[in-house]
C-alpha cells in the first residue's frame, strides 16, 4: 500500500496537451547580489560572490494562467568582501535576467528553448538599493487557482495576521518534530497538486516530481530532526497581497522559518539546517491561513 506522500502525487491523472510548455528564469550578475520575484513571489536569490553557470529555475507553479506575469528585480551592494567594503552598486556592475521556455511534449536537447524575454538593469554610479518591475507573456494549457481569488492580506489587521502567520508556522514545525506524515499531507495538498500540474503536468513519474517527493519522505523518515528558533523576520506579501511568507532578517534570502534533518550529501547522510518558505493565503470564503506555495 502506498504511503499518504505518494498517494498525493499518483491520485490525478496525467494531462496531455497539444504543447507543454515549461517556463524558465535565469539571473546572470557581476558586482551585486539579487532576487528575483515572479508575481510577487521570491523564486531565487544569489547572496555568494561567485558566478552561477545553469541555473534555471522553472517558474511554472507561479503562472497561474496565460496571460501577463510580473517580475520584480532586486538588487543589493556586496556588502564586506576580503576586507573591501561595497556600500553601492555602480554603473560598471550589471545584471541580466533570461525568461526562456521549451515544450515538455518534445525529446529533451540542450539549447532546444525558446527566449522569451531578456531584460538587463539599468545601473548608475552610486546606488544603495536597485529595484524594477516588469512583465513578460505567458501561455499555458492550464489554469489554477492559486491566489487568484483569496482575501487581500495587506488590508487585514497587520498585527493579528502576524500572531496567526506565527501560529501557523508553529503547527506546521509540530508537524514536522512529530514526523506527521497524514498532517504535512493534509496541509500541503493544495500547493502540492497545483506545482504537480503546473511543473509536470500531473506526471507523477517524472524524474522531477520523484526528486520532490523523495524529499518530503527523507525528512518524515529522517532518524534526527531539531527545532530551530525563528529568525529574526519580516512578513513579504506577493500575488498582489494576497499571499505573505517570514523572510529572514538574519540571513540574507533566508525563510525565517527553518529545521534540521539528515539528508544525503554526496552519499553520505550529513545534518543540514533546511531553510524552507511557506507562502500562505486565506481563500474566498476562509478566514484560515493555508499554504499556497
Amino acid at each position: 500500500m502506498k504511503r499518504p506522500i505518494e498517494q498525493l502525487y499518483t491520485s490525478v491523472d496525467s494531462l496531455d496537451y497539444t504543447t507543454m510548455p515549461q517556463y524558465y528564469i535565469e539571473g546572470y550578475q557581476s558586482g551585486c547580489f539579487y532576487e528575483i520575484y515572479i508575481n510577487g513571489i521570491l523564486t531565487f536569490e544569489h547572496y555568494e560572490n561567485v558566478g552561477l553557470m545553469n541555473h534555471a529555475t522553472p517558474i511554472n507553479d507561479l503562472i497561474l494562467q496565460s496571460g501577463t506575469q510580473k517580475v520584480t528585480i532586486k538588487l543589493f551592494p556586496l556588502g564586506k568582501i576580503d576586507g573591501k567594503e561595497y556600500t553601492t552598486i555602480d554603473a560598471d556592475d550589471s545584471f541580466r535576467l533570461k525568461i526562456f521556455k521549451r515544450d515538455k511534449k518534445q525529446p529533451y536537447e540542450a539549447g532546444a528553448y525558446d527566449i522569451v524575454k531578456e531584460h538587463y538593469a539599468t545601473l548608475t554610479d552610486g546606488l544603495p538599493y536597485y529595484e524594477e518591475t516588469f512583465t513578460f507573456e505567458a501561455e499555458v494549457p492550464y489554469q489554477l487557482k492559486g491566489w487568484s481569488e483569496s482575501q487581500v492580506l495587506i488590508e487585514l489587521d497587520q498585527k493579528e495576521l502576524e500572531q496567526e502567520i506565527l501560529d501557523f508556522y508553529k503547527e506546521y514545525d509540530d508537524i514536522i518534530q512529530n514526523q506527521d506524515e497524514k498532517k504535512w499531507v493534509d496541509m500541503a495538498t493544495t500547493r502540492e497538486l497545483e506545482y504537480l500540474k503546473s511543473a509536470h503536468y500531473n506526471d507523477s513519474k517524472n524524474s522531477g516530481i520523484r526528486s520532490r517527493i523523495n524529499h518530503f519522505i527523507n525528512v518524515i523518515d529522517s532518524d534526527f530532526i531539531e527545532p530551530f528558533p525563528m529568525d529574526k523576520y519580516k512578513m513579504i506579501f506577493g500575488g498582489d497581497g494576497k499571499v505573505v511568507t517570514l523572510k529572514s532578517i538574519d540571513r540574507k534570502g533566508r525563510a525565517a522559518y527553518s529545521f534540521g534533518a539528515k539528508f544525503d550529501r554526496n552519499g553520505k547522510m550529513r545534518k543540514v539546517r533546511q531553510s524552507r518558505y511557506l507562502y500562505l493565503h486565506k481563500p474566498k470564503g476562509s478566514n484560515k491561513l493555508e499554504i499556497i506555495r
